[in-house]
């Protein structure tokens, strides 16, 4: 049950917002990303890096900081998994509008925890409540673009949603960088977290004065989640399988690669942890939105148009911890640089497989199956960072500087089976639309 403004005007005369996928609720969606990716970003890039100080301010070793930051990863996907269903249920039963405006509050909690408490206990607390908006409200966002486009649009709207983010990233990883070289790494975070409140509070007055579409799934079925797994379309089921491989490749070396890039960006670590910010991520988010600005139009198409988009994300996920070690180790900063282009190209089909999510879910619980998706995806991913933490520490056991190579070497070969299982699923078909 949907209430949505009057539906965007298809074929010859159809304006430029119709062809973008905007609508009233569709803007509305995109600035609230905007804001709170922003707001996100100030400072969550860092994490992994100020707990391993915290860690070494309160004389631990090296090895127990190594744990930290898995353990962090291992949380952060426990909790998206727990978010993921939260919010299917949610959005589902009280509407998409409310649902969005009711999880603005929870990072403006987490927010206020970070800013006044520094310490490893005040950081897991914070946690819970700022991260809690991508994941919670992803369901709902994916409704929005689903009940107020027609399908050959979604493709469109959610490459525009990316490319705002990323716009949205380089602010927020320019801003964070300047506030990192003047007052340090730990207060530095402190300092975003203030200004990150600002950022979503502008969301919630923008969702609370343009977001028109307010849908409700017709049926409840969040509470039998094994009936509504087995409603998934066997495409649907392994797009799933190809989505987990290719989050464990990030999972494995995702939140550890700040901890090895920052000592080959500099000596000092305030000023590699800057420019980790402000270049290395600004580097993968202008990547990842020139991606979008190509590639978007073309996997606009229904059917099997977006699949080589979804495989090549896949396959770049496998590379990217990859060349980050390779490149990282033979060209230093440059090597970096080309590295984190390549992480830029990881998104080169996500707004298509969004769209194809938003295509194979059954309509009539279409928010609780997008929800129920990702809390699988979370579910089975969660246990990566921690192994990814093993897999550091023993390598340098065996052979000190050995523990990166070993764990982004995994990240990779997971990776690439990942893309390997999507090709071949949708790779050697014939040319079949995707049933919507």
């Amino acid at each position: 049950m949907a209430q949505s403004e009057a539906p965007i005007p298809l074929g010859p005369a159809r304006s430029l917002r119709g062809w973008l996928g905007i609508n009233s609720s569709t803007l509305s969606l995109l600035w609230t990303l905007f804001l709170v990716t922003a707001a996100t970003e100030l400072w969550s890039p860092l994490i992994p890096q100020y707990l391993k100080d915290l860690r070494a301010e309160a004389g631990g070793r090296e090895a127990m900081a190594i744990l930290l930051v898995g353990a962090y990863g291992f949380y952060r996907d426990a909790l998206e998994a727990i978010n993921y269903y939260a919010g299917g249920v949610i959005a589902g039963r009280i509407n998409t509008r409310r649902s969005l405006l009711l999880f603005n509050v929870l990072p403006l909690v987490g927010l206020a925890i970070l800013a006044t408490w520094n310490s490893t206990v005040g950081v897991f607390l914070a946690i819970p409540f700022i991260f809690a908006w991508d994941s919670i409200a992803g369901p709902a966002t994916i409704t929005v673009v689903g009940d107020s486009l027609p399908t050959d649009r979604r493709t469109m709207a959610f490459s525009l949603q990316h490319i705002l983010r990323r716009v949205a990233r380089i602010m927020a990883y320019l801003i964070s960088g300047a506030v990192i070289l003047i007052l340090g790494r730990t207060r530095g975070v402190q300092v975003d977290a203030v200004l990150a409140v600002a950022f979503v509070l502008g969301a919630a007055a923008l969702q609370f004065r343009y977001m028109k579409t307010a849908s409700r799934d017709s049926r409840t079925a969040i509470h039998r989640p094994r009936e509504l797994l087995r409603r998934f379309p066997p495409d649907l089921r392994r797009l799933l399988v190809a989505d987990i491989a290719a989050r464990w490749a990030e999972g494995l070396g995702g939140p550890f690669i700040i901890l090895y890039c920052i000592p080959i960006l500099s000596s000092d670590y305030d000023t590699g942890a800057a420019a980790y910010q402000s270049g290395l991520l600004t580097i993968q988010a202008v990547t990842s939105m020139i991606c979008y600005v190509v590639v978007g139009p073309l996997a606009s198409r229904e059917g099997l148009a977006k699949k080589p988009y979804i495989n090549l994300t896949f396959l770049f996920f496998a590379l990217f911890p990859v060349s980050v070690i390779v490149l990282g180790h033979a060209f230093g900063t440059l090597g970096l640089a080309v590295a984190f282009a390549i992480g830029g190209m990881r998104e080169i089909g996500e707004p298509a497989r969004k769209a194809m999510i938003a295509d194979l879910v059954p309509p009539d619980v279409r928010t609780q199956a997008a929800g129920l998706y990702w809390s699988v995806r979370s579910l089975a991913v969660m246990w990566a960072s921690p192994l990814g933490a093993i897999l550091w520490i023993f390598g340098d056991r065996v052979r000190v500087g050995f523990g990166p190579p070993l764990a982004f070497g995994l990240a990779g070969l997971v990776g690439v089976l990942g893309a390997v299982s999507f090709y071949l699923r949708f790779g050697l078909r014939s040319r079949r639309d995707v049933p919507t």
